[in-house]
């Protein structure tokens, strides 16, 4: 009996039908710029790589494409990485609505909130606080920041599942707590590089990643977390040199991330939120307000969350946010910020 193989990897030199089939994918996402010609060049093998980048491919992601690669271009969401119960690795899976209920609801508003939840804390703790405040004012989603001591914990809390990336480089700081009844598809971890820091305790911070996750079908959410200690003069990040470059890294993927995301579904919604650790009124490159500016989004960033600070908000575009306000702090340091995200009326 014959046995079918592997197909053999593409790679730069690679041609022919696989080829051409492989970019005119990545073309259509926006990845590849050029014709797709089934010809793998050194431009297919950098879009490979800001692929596999943006759909959760562990460590330095190679610009080659294999069956899982082909897979993935088919579903984007087929084999995306979403959460783990605890550990140092990603379970492949297909993103699923999940719980019972209303599976699968694609309303036209959604309520929302931002809480970066503080390192440190009793985990149970945590996930008391936030499953009572979730449920009492019905959240749709919370996106989360410091959370990769609190996995576990967060994914016990009753109606709700959580978007996370433990192989990412900072083993799934930021993640997404999704209702169980929410149809969710698509997770992602954006990546950015810059070396990562040295925290005040003389610990190291690796480079950070946002986790992304599409939402009712129409929205799609991202979770991001910058490094403290950055500040603008004259249009330019001043600060210790690793924090400025982990800053800049992670703004440069967000804005890459927005543009092909709003190029490529235009009838969709964006919504980028978190701990910026930087006022939305900032002006300089690489600032939030420069990545709502380059994306063509909106920022929110006008309530008190951090002492006086301005600096958890969100960026948006394709929608409308409203009743912005700051909650409870449930013994963060930063208070949970809610919101409601509204799709505009023709859409979808």
């Amino acid at each position: 009996m014959r046995t079918q193989s592997h197909r053999p990897l593409l790679h730069v030199g690679s041609t022919g039908h696989r080829v051409q089939k492989v970019e005119e994918r990545l073309k259509s996402q926006g990845y590849l710029k050029g014709a797709a010609d089934d010809r793998f060049d050194a431009n297919t093998g950098r879009a490979v790589v800001d692929y596999k980048r943006d759909h959760g491919w562990e460590g330095k992601p190679k610009g080659v494409a294999g069956e899982r690669m082909a897979h993935s271009l088919k579903d984007p969401g087929a084999t995306t990485p979403t959460t783990t119960s605890g550990g140092c690795g990603t379970i492949a899976q297909t993103s699923q609505p999940g719980g019972s209920g209303d599976k699968g609801k694609t309303p036209s508003k959604l309520k929302g909130a931002t809480y970066n939840v503080e390192r440190d804390r009793n985990p149970k703790d945590v996930q008391k606080w936030l499953g009572k405040f979730a449920k009492s004012n019905d959240l749709d989603f919370v996106q989360l920041q410091e959370i990769n001591g609190y996995h576990k914990a967060l994914e016990k809390i009753p109606g709700y599942h959580l978007v996370t990336f433990p192989g990412a480089k900072d083993h799934g700081e930021t993640g997404i707590l999704v209702k169980d009844s929410l149809l969710e598809k698509q997770a992602m971890s954006i990546q950015g590089e810059g070396g990562g820091w040295t925290t005040v305790r003389n610990g190291h911070a690796p480079p950070r990643a946002a986790t992304a996750v599409q939402l009712a079908g129409w929205l799609k959410v991202v979770s991001a977390h910058q490094p403290p200690s950055v500040d603008w003069k004259n249009g330019q990040p001043v600060g210790p040199p690793n924090r400025v470059s982990t800053y800049k890294s992670l703004s440069e993927k967000l804005l890459a991330f927005a543009k092909r995301q709003l190029e490529k579904n235009p009838d969709q919604a964006l919504l980028i939120g978190g701990d910026w650790n930087e006022p939305a009124s900032t002006k300089g490159k690489w600032s939030p307000g420069w990545i709502a500016q380059q994306a063509g989004m909106t920022t929110h960033g006008g309530v008190e969350t951090h002492g006086h600070g301005k600096i958890d908000y969100e960026l948006s575009a394709g929608c409308r946010v409203s009743n912005v306000k700051a909650g409870p702090t449930g013994g963060s340091d930063h208070n949970i910020v809610t919101f409601t995200v509204s799709r505009p009326k023709g859409k979808g």
